[in-house]
């Protein structure tokens, strides 16, 4: 009887250890620090940004979908879109994070992806987090942002991308992806050069998350698919800019009057 009462007791402590853990999900974040004269430890800032953009990306997965959020400086719009929504979870994006380490050091690079244009070099880290998405979830709530019962995304498919020249195809990439209503977040997690591998969280597999982005292209961007499987893709792109609308032509001066 004591036996079966100890198994019992045991058995109910699991379930409530069980119940009262904290979401957790892992993920891949890639920050970036630009590197400035007098910059200090540029490489614990690009940590920084790594967490920061994993909890902001996170927390606008629980979004309702028809929110709109507000228009990002033209500076930062592509490349951090969430920059508005890591501002209003705080300054402290440790708080909503259980583990963190860095899993690629990839050093001082030519700036590539900062949003200063001034800035000639920057640092680079890709790390793990490990998300406590309770706590985001519960921040998002308090600020009337979280969607309820907002939960982590249905499957992870890794996208690559190939043929980059420059930063301004793959945020097109990334931003058309984005548009699709099934996907949940969309995280470049490696750079090398002329290419990338973006992770998205989807509703979908990787053919279905192809086909859409190959149809949704916008002008001046050609997405080819070179190989797949169902939670990993490769595509090749080529940009070439629109051409600018031409200038209005100028209007001839009034006649004077008689």
């Amino acid at each position: 009887m004591k036996v079966a009462r100890a198994a019992l007791a045991l058995g109910v402590a699991l379930l409530a250890t069980a119940a009262g853990a904290a979401q957790e999900q892992k993920v891949q974040s890639v920050g970036v620090a630009p590197i400035a004269n007098d910059a200090a430890a540029p490489r614990d800032s690009a940590l920084r940004a790594a967490v920061r953009n994993a909890v902001a990306d996170a927390a606008a997965a629980m979004l309702p979908g028809d929110y709109a959020p507000p228009a990002s400086p033209p500076d930062q719009a592509d490349r951090e879109p969430n920059a508005w929504l890591a501002n209003k979870l705080g300054e402290d994006p440790y708080a909503f994070v259980t583990r963190f380490r860095i899993v690629e050091d990839r050093g001082r690079r030519p700036a590539m992806f900062s949003a200063d244009r001034s800035v000639e070099f920057e640092y680079v880290v890709v790390a793990e987090v490990t998300l406590d998405l309770d706590a985001i979830r519960a921040k998002m709530e308090k600020l009337g942002l979280a969607q309820r019962s907002a939960r982590g995304p249905a499957r992870a498919v890794t996208i690559v991308v190939e043929g980059l020249t420059s930063y301004p195809p793959l945020a097109l990439v990334r931003k058309t992806l984005e548009r699709d209503r099934g996907v949940r977040s969309v995280l470049p997690v490696e750079f090398t050069p002329g290419r990338a591998v973006l992770s998205v969280d989807a509703d979908q597999d990787a053919s279905g998350l192809v086909d859409s982005l190959t149809r949704r292209a916008p002008e001046g961007l050609t997405v080819v698919k070179i190989d797949q499987g169902p939670d990993r893709a490769t595509v090749r792109v080529e940009y070439a800019p629109p051409a600018p609308a031409p200038a209005a032509a100028p209007t001839a001066p009034k006649p004077p009057a008689d």
